[in-house]
């Protein structure tokens, strides 16, 4: 009888501990459920920073790598009297550029295998003032990418007869993030100029600057801005 009783003790004493554990583990798991919307959004912030980060740096690095130049991409042509008459964008070493600034993205992104995201506990409790406070919590996540390269280019003016022309490096990341057995898609772009000049043509012998008031259309009627010739 002593040994039965002993074994039910021992039984009853074993489902004690079951229903409890079963109860901590319900309330972890509803915790982390409510705890889950914070963790993406500072996760996802770090690893735009990440990305972007390591999309310049890597623009940086192969430029300055490569002593890349305006003239290295663009080709001008003049006429006799030394005017720019044409430019040619050289392909080759665009698309070189391109494939190697892209790469570059990736293996600096991919270089780690984990990173570190760090919430302060008053954060989790969703009130402004509590919001940045108390001890961290530490949790490791995994970041994929691939970038996407491309190269633009525009005019601006820089003065009555110059005119800047700039190149511009156009990146945009795609990215993958896991973290507390959630997994999220994520995207950043970012810009950098590549190379510029001025370029300077002829000027003019004589311009039109027409001043108008807020009711005045006199610059819709006038049409002829050439100068005089005698």
């Amino acid at each position: 009888m002593i040994c039965i009783k002993k074994r039910k003790n021992r039984i009853n004493v074993i489902r004690i501990i079951l229903v409890f554990l079963l109860c901590f583990l319900i309330i972890l798991g509803v915790c982390f459920y409510k705890m889950h919307p914070v963790i993406m959004r500072y996760a996802v912030s770090v690893a735009e920073t990440i990305m972007l980060n390591s999309a310049n740096e890597a623009v940086l690095e192969i430029l300055e790598k490569n002593k890349v130049s305006y003239h290295d991409i663009v080709r001008l042509t003049n006429n006799s009297d030394g005017y720019v008459t044409s430019l040619e964008i050289d392909v080759y070493e665009i698309n070189r550029l391109k494939s190697s600034i892209s790469n570059e993205t990736a293996r600096l992104v991919d270089q780690r295998e984990y990173y570190d995201v760090s919430i302060p506990i008053g954060t989790f409790l969703g009130n402004t003032y509590t919001a940045g406070f108390g001890p961290k919590l530490n949790f490791k996540m995994q970041l994929t990418s691939t970038a996407f390269v491309n190269f633009s280019h525009e005019f601006k003016g820089a003065g009555i007869n110059q005119v800047l022309h700039i190149i511009n490096v156009d990146i945009d990341i795609k990215g993958s993030l896991v973290i507390s057995g959630y997994n999220k898609s994520i995207s950043a772009s970012t810009s950098a100029i590549a190379a510029q000049t001025v370029i300077v043509g002829k000027s003019p012998d004589a311009f039109t600057n027409v001043i108008e008031s807020e009711m005045d259309n006199t610059g819709g009627l006038i049409n002829d801005y050439g100068a005089i010739v005698e």
